[in-house]
């Protein structure tokens, strides 16, 4: 039998992070090498997060085909293993210094006793000389000048030591805390991984994928009005974060919508069963319908807008994915980075709308079309007028070409007073078959502004959604120009206001009850 000698090229050249997808709950990362190859080869992947799921690691190749893939997990003992020496030797090296350091503080003791005592002795010799007739001054000078200097030596010791001493102290505490992260870090695992290749010659280019945790993002979006224009800059931004370890620097960003886990699961069909129930009869009550549907506005804006450099937006059935402009620099430590998807403008029909009943102020108001390149996802989006910042709203998913609005601001010189006219119930009908319940309100509005405005007033009647229960809107004394959506039962006013004029608007409506029901709710 023949045997074939096994070469083994080794890539020398470390892999770096190339690509990485990006979910909101996890993170799909791609590292690339180049190896020469020639028969067989071996490309290794080195440093792998501890993050890295083992069972998500996929190897494909160009110009070389994959015989097999190894993963294994070693401690990083060997990684630190050099600056934990070096690390040990300077801590043993201060330690050294701050024993001695500790003896000299003993001998600067010692130096100032002996300073007190020469004074002790020159102030007995003064003491005995003073009463003798001709004392000797010169050696009392010299006995006071030698105790002095004694105990300035050591005080001028104690305080170059004491300062040498605290420097040393912090010194040692911060190789110490180095120290003890070395030794922690030692312990973690790290991921390696090799990919054995088979190729003819030339150079083959290994692609290494797999799932790591620790990482999402989340949308942020910035909205700025330009009322001349009849437009918003709509701006959307990633804040992407990831605490794996590994930084990707000068990788290639795409921002998925989908969720691996939650995509990954289809539904499950669950059995549809019939049940009856005998009950006694009971009475019917009528209650306030308490959710209201939004009213459904029909898009007052085109679905046109112009983006500010090509945005890629891949449908992935249930998502989308996002490519990042540029090169991203995302460090592994858990930080976030803002960093910019897209910019659009989106043509815009402003109005100022107030719902007296819920707030009695105008609101400035965009209607907008998404007609960007991808659905808008749940997210903040900080709002700007010509003046400045207004402030933070939430948005909610937005499809694609989908109709929404946002809220720059109110106007305090536009002002609006909601009054109760008439809120009164009687009977009617042969008799008192059924009950009417009678509503009427009056809408006040001023412009105070130097320029002629045009106001939106919405006010909401009840819906019956019983077929013996009717609501009716009294045209004749609700106030003319009203529209009426039928199917959510909002009623509304376009008002053109010129400088400094007042008007009133009146909304009434009655509603129908048979008596048989019990209608304390009304």
């Amino acid at each position: 039998m023949l045997s074939l000698p096994l070469t083994l090229l080794a890539l020398v050249a470390p892999s770096q992070v190339s690509s990485v997808v990006v979910f909101p709950d996890r993170a799909e990362v791609t590292r690339v090498q180049t190896v020469p190859c020639s028969g067989k080869a071996l490309a290794t992947f080195e440093s792998l997060p501890p993050a890295a799921d083992p069972s998500s690691f996929i190897a494909v190749a160009d110009g070389a085909s994959v015989e097999s893939l190894v993963a294994e997990e070693k401690p990083l003992a060997s990684r630190f293993s050099a600056e934990r020496e070096a690390l040990q030797k300077k801590r043993e090296a201060l330690e050294r210094e701050l024993a001695e350091l500790t003896d000299t503080r003993a001998r600067e003791r010692s130096l100032s006793k002996l300073g007190e005592g020469l004074s002790a002795v020159a102030v007995r010799r003064v003491s005995r000389e003073l009463a003798e007739p001709k004392p000797d001054v010169r050696a009392w000078k010299g006995a006071f000048d030698t105790s002095l200097d004694t105990r300035l030596r050591a005080v001028s010791e104690v305080a170059a030591h004491s300062a040498r001493q605290r420097e040393l102290q912090r010194a040692l505490e911060s190789l110490r805390a180095r120290e003890a992260w070395l030794v922690a870090s030692s312990d973690r695992l790290e991921r390696r991984v090799e990919v054995r290749l088979a190729c003819r010659s030339g150079n083959a280019r290994v692609s290494l994928r797999y799932l790591v945790g620790g990482a999402g993002w989340t949308p942020v979006y910035e909205a700025r009005a330009d009322e001349a224009h009849r437009r918003v800059r709509f701006s959307t931004f990633a804040t992407v974060h990831q605490a794996t370890g590994e930084d990707w620097s000068g990788a290639s960003l795409v921002l998925s919508t989908a969720l691996p886990r939650a995509n990954a699961s289809p539904p499950v069909l669950q059995p549809l069963t019939l049940r009856a129930q005998e009950r006694a009869p009971e009475r019917k009550v009528l209650v306030r319908r308490e959710e209201y549907r939004e009213h459904a506005e029909a898009p007052g804006a085109g679905g046109s807008a112009e983006s500010e450099g090509a945005v890629r937006a891949a449908s992935q059935g249930l998502s989308v994915q996002l490519v990042v402009p540029g090169k991203a620099e995302v460090p592994g430590n858990g930080s976030s980075v803002r960093l910019l998807v897209a910019r659009t403008w989106l043509e815009a029909a402003f109005s100022w709308r107030a719902v007296p009943k819920l707030h009695p102020v105008f609101f400035r108001v965009a209607r907008l079309v998404n007609g960007g390149a991808f659905p808008l996802l749940p997210g903040p989006v900080d709002v700007f007028r010509s003046s400045g910042f207004i402030g933070r709203q939430n948005l909610e998913r937005v499809a694609q070409g989908a109709p929404f609005s946002l809220s720059f601001g109110l106007e305090e010189s536009l002002r609006i007073e909601r009054l109760v006219v008439e809120e009164v119930s009687r009977d009617s009908g042969f008799l008192g078959s059924h009950r009417r319940f009678r509503y009427a309100y009056r809408f006040k509005v001023a412009n105070q502004l130097p320029r002629a405005e045009t106001v939106e007033i919405a006010e909401h009647i009840p819906v019956s959604e019983l077929d013996d229960v009717k609501v009716e809107l009294d045209s004749k004394r609700t106030s003319e120009g009203f529209s009426l959506e039928a199917a959510d039962g909002i009623v509304s006013w376009k008002v053109k206001l010129a400088p400094a004029e007042q008007r009133s608007l009146d909304l009434a409506f009655h509603v129908d009850v048979p008596a048989s029901y019990d209608s304390g709710g009304m």
